[in-house]
């Protein structure tokens, strides 16, 4: 199993949340308006007009559905700012 970490700008949102979908991801939770710091500087929520907003999305799937994914939202990346963090995990149910 992978967690699947996305940090992307609010308004593409959906278009990463469709793509989840297409690749058969089985779910996912999303965090709106995150605030944090990277190599642009400071980043507050309450700062900023919705269209520079960002939100986390994470997904915890097996491999091979993480890494369609993956493929997939490279190219939403190429236009859009964000971040994508891969991790093992166990699930504890």
């Amino acid at each position: 199993m992978k967690k699947l970490e996305i940090i992307i700008e609010s308004v593409e949102r959906k278009k990463v949340c469709r793509i989840l979908d297409e690749v058969g991801v089985k779910g996912y939770s999303i965090i709106d308006d995150i605030q944090g710091r990277g190599k642009t500087g400071p980043k507050y929520a309450q700062d900023l007009s919705n269209i520079l907003k960002s939100s986390l999305i994470i997904v915890v799937d097996e491999d091979e559905t993480i890494q369609k994914a993956i493929d997939k939202l490279k190219e939403v990346f190429k236009y859009y700012s964000g971040k994508m963090f891969l991790s093992d995990v166990k699930v504890i149910e």
